[in-house]
Order: C-alpha cells, then sequence, then structure tokens
C-alpha cells in the first residue's frame, strides 16, 4: 500500500496493521530524514485510527524502537490499557526526565506496567510514589531490582503511613537506609517490627524509643488546635487502643496540652474530668497527692506533673 497517508486513512484496518510493521522495520534501519518525517506523520495518524487493533499493533511494533518523536510516543502511552501496556513495559524512548513528566498524566494501569520495571530511573520513581495509587506504590515498593532512595521511600511513608500491609511490604525491602527504617519501624506490624530490629540490629530500647517518638508527633498533630472535648474523645480512644502511656501523657502536657493530661487522669482515677481539673489547681498539695495515687501514678512521674503544673501558672 505504500505510506500516503490519504490512502491509509481509508484503507482496511486489516491493511493498517499490516502497515505498523513495515512502520517499525523503517524507523529501525532508515537514516532518510526527509523520508522519516513523513514516516512519523503516517504512524501519528495510526495512533490515533478508531480501530483500537491498529493501536495495539502499531504500539506493540513501535516498543522496541530506539527513538520515537516524544508526542508520538506519548501519545501512545497515554491509550487505553492494552495500547499502551504492551509499549510501556518495553520501550526506551522517554529519558527519565520525560518519564517523570509524563507519569501524572497516565492512568493507573500505566503506573502500574512502570513499577513492574526494572529499569526506571529516580526522576520516575519519584513521579510513581507522588503520583500513584496505593496499589501501584505497591508494586514498585516490592520491586527489589529497583533502587529506591531514601527521598522515594520516605515519601511513601508519608503518604501511605496508615496502610500497615503496604509498610510491611516496604520492610522487606534490602535497600533500606537507616533513617527509613526508623521511620518505619513504627507504622509495620508487630511481626514485620520485630524482623527490622533482628536484621538493621535495632535493640527493643532503641525501637521502643522510636515508636514513642512517633505516636507523639501522631498525637500532638491531632490535638495541637483541638478543643478539650475533642481532646478528650481522643485521650478515650487512645486508652480503649491500649496506646496511652504515662510517657505520652507527659509528653503532651509538656507541650502544652494540659487538657491531654486531664482527661488522662481522670480515665486512669475514676474521678470526673471537673474533680481532676480542681484538684490539679495545686492549691491543696493533699489533694494533687490523692489524684496521684488514685491513678497509680509514680512518684517520679507526679514531680514531673507538678513541675510542669507550677511552671505552666507562672507562666499564667
Amino acid at each position: 500500500m505504500g505510506f500516503d497517508p490519504v490512502k491509509i486513512v481509508n484503507a482496511e484496518t486489516l491493511e493498517k496493521v499490516v502497515l505498523t510493521s513495515q512502520i517499525a522495520a523503517f524507523f529501525k534501519r532508515s537514516q532518510d530524514q526527509e523520508k522519516r518525517a513523513a514516516i512519523e506523520n503516517v504512524a501519528r495518524a495510526l495512533a490515533q485510527d478508531m480501530a483500537i487493533q491498529v493501536r495495539e499493533a502499531l504500539a506493540f511494533e513501535l516498543r522496541t524502537c530506539d527513538y520515537l518523536p516524544h508526542d508520538l510516543a506519548a501519545r501512545i502511552a497515554t491509550d487505553v490499557e492494552s495500547v499502551a501496556g504492551p509499549f510501556l513495559s518495553a520501550t526506551t524512548v522517554f529519558s527519565d526526565a520525560d518519564l517523570a513528566a509524563l507519569i501524572p498524566h497516565l492512568e493507573e494501569h500505566a503506573h502500574i506496567t512502570l513499577a513492574k520495571r526494572k529499569d526506571i530511573g529516580a526522576a520516575a520513581c519519584s513521579a510513581l510514589v507522588t503520583f500513584g495509587s496505593e496499589e501501584s506504590v505497591g508494586f514498585l515498593v516490592r520491586n527489589h531490582d529497583l533502587k529506591l532512595g531514601e527521598g522515594p521511600l520516605s515519601s511513601v511513608i508519608q503518604r501511605f503511613s496508615d496502610r500497615t500491609p503496604l509498610m510491611d511490604r516496604m520492610s522487606e525491602r534490602p535497600d533500606l537506609p537507616i533513617a527509613v527504617v526508623e521511620r518505619l519501624i513504627s507504622k509495620v506490624s508487630d511481626k514485620f517490627r520485630s524482623l527490622l530490629q533482628a536484621k538493621y540490629e535495632l535493640t527493643a530500647e532503641v525501637a521502643d524509643s522510636v515508636t514513642r517518638s512517633a505516636l507523639a508527633s501522631v498525637c500532638w498533630n491531632v490535638i495541637a488546635n483541638a478543643t478539650p472535648q475533642q481532646v478528650h474523645a481522643y485521650v478515650k480512644d487512645l486508652r480503649t487502643q491500649k496506646r496511652l502511656t504515662m510517657d505520652l501523657v507527659l509528653d503532651m502536657a509538656e507541650r502544652g496540652c494540659i487538657a491531654f493530661l486531664e482527661s488522662a487522669l481522670a480515665f486512669q482515677s475514676g474521678f470526673t474530668l471537673a474533680v481532676v481539673r480542681d484538684m490539679l489547681q495545686i492549691e491543696d498539695m493533699t489533694m494533687f497527692v490523692v489524684l496521684m495515687k488514685k491513678a497509680d501514678v509514680s512518684k517520679a512521674n507526679a514531680q514531673m506533673i507538678l513541675q510542669i503544673l507550677k511552671a505552666r501558672k507562672t507562666e499564667a
């Protein structure tokens, strides 16, 4: 049929499919720049053909070409899955920067295809972490053939810190920097937390310290601008989840949230919130001591609470 654009537009689907292999062969061997420009225009027309069989055939044939016009390659990459998938799984025509710029415009199926590759660059990995869904990022995290740096790994934790299965998968990677391990250890399940401790030789004390620090940061983000009623409800939830510790209570009080301290002591002592607030006025030390005993607060921690309350009173 040749490469007459008018004839190509009006050709039968089967003829167009056959033509795609000829176009690919030309791209791979010909150095004729003038003729190449014409062939590129034919390829652009086929990439927009109404028949999906034509676009699928073109994408499949062009997937191994070393060079394609960027607009043509991008057109194929943003097509439906049966067209874009085979092309994106093999093509090398995009630079790392080009692929990173293209990723925000790709569908989820394309993100997954790229996440499974062994050879995409750092910029493309970062773009996948930023724009991909939990599913596609999960494939990226499980792809141990790719080297993921501290930046992309930290971004995964930031975006999906509450997705424990994904955090568990991430803990299995062989290339985790210690800074990432320290952030990750408070996000994984108990099983994978133990594995991380053993693998990176973290003592239980260090692991517990990291976990406490992470929980304190999360708590503060929740309660920093909350009302006393909201704080009380949050403390109740923490207690139900068995995550309410005296270390956490003291941390929140030192940061300035006395409402957190009041609610925690109310739950632990059985006194009402109003009674606890009165007892914490420290005008009557006898009542303060009664509260500490009733809430089963150690002498050392009671002394710290007293110091916090006195400092707050002085500031007021």
